[in-house]
């Protein structure tokens, strides 16, 4: 019998939206795939060369949904390919980690339910918006614990594909742990109103489809003010995408990528003025057209040769 061979594409994601950090996420038109070719023994082995990091968040994944599931371990090879650029704020670790862990779930018998599956992805990867937009697809709004901010639930909404996402990334990496570093301990009391009403203005404008009232209305004082040092002219590439059009703007993840929602008939202009604001700095971008993906992660089977 031929071993069992499976692919799962990920969409990457734009979380925290501006105001809505760890808690808003929007999957988007971007993938990573994932290969599984199932083996007779337990090992796990990657079918072309790969970094000790990546084996190394493979091998934890597994490890992850083989206690939370409850299975005996599973070995495999596999292959990693896609769009979605590293440590530029557009979900790349959740692709991996979610592949892994909706993989293993399908060659198991889905032992697992999707909550499941996001709750298990989160404790791996730290970022409960992203796990929710990669698995579930659409908007999401993650739900988490007040005590200590594990992972709950989560509410998605489909958005149109009228609706365009200009994201623009530029020559270089932010590493999410040194993003966290530099957010403070204590913020304003003012700051938060303001985010709380932004968030909520937001969440309200996306779900109506009245894309245009989101025109100057979204704004964050919770973590992006604190993180311009780490993604420098990010900021006046989100301006020059909403003066050339925009609705509005916000820092993808926590950088490097800075994420414009347009619609599709300023898609271009709105991309020039953002990719213009890192040239015209001498630093090297590249831009991306992308639309929700209301689809979510999926899984196929490779038919034997």
């Amino acid at each position: 019998m031929s071993p069992r061979s499976i692919i799962i594409q990920a969409p990457a994601s734009t979380s925290n939206c501006g105001p809505g950090f760890d808690t808003l996420s929007i999957a988007l038109s971007l993938y990573n795939f994932v290969r599984l070719v199932e083996r007779e023994d337990t090992q796990i082995c990657a079918i072309e060369s790969v970094s000790d990091a990546t084996q190394a968040m493979v091998e934890q994944a597994v490890q992850a949904f083989t206690n939370e599931a409850q299975v005996s371990q599973l070995g495999f090879d596999y292959e990693i390919w896609g769009d979605v650029p590293e440590a530029r704020g557009l979900g790349s670790s959740s692709t991996i980690r979610a592949a892994i862990v909706a993989g293993l779930n399908h060659l198991h018998g889905k032992p697992l339910d999707l909550e499941a599956m996001i709750r298990l992805t989160t404790c791996l990867d730290n970022a409960p918006d992203n796990a929710c937009a990669v698995f579930a697809g659409g908007f999401c709004i993650a739900r988490t614990n007040p005590s200590d901010f594990t992972y709950r639930e989560h509410v998605r909404f489909s958005l149109p594909e009228s609706l365009t996402f200009v994201a623009v990334s530029p020559d270089y990496k932010v590493l999410t742990e040194n993003s966290r570093r530099v957010l403070p301990d204590n913020i304003p009391f003012h700051d938060v109103v303001r985010s709380a009403n932004s968030l909520a203005f937001l969440v309200g404008a996306l779900v109506s489809g009245d894309f245009s009232r989101l025109d100057g209305a979204v704004n964050d004082y919770i973590h992006q003010p604190y993180r311009e040092l780490l993604n420098p002219f990010g900021r006046e590439s989100i301006e020059a995408g909403c003066h050339a059009g925009a609705y509005t703007g916000w820092l993808s993840g926590s950088g490097s990528t800075v994420m414009c929602v347009t619609s599709q008939d300023k898609a271009r202009v709105v991309a020039a003025a953002m990719e213009q604001a890192y040239s015209g700095n001498g630093i090297q971008c590249r831009s991306y057209r992308l639309m929700t993906d209301n689809r979510g992660l999926t899984v196929s089977v490779e038919s034997a040769e």
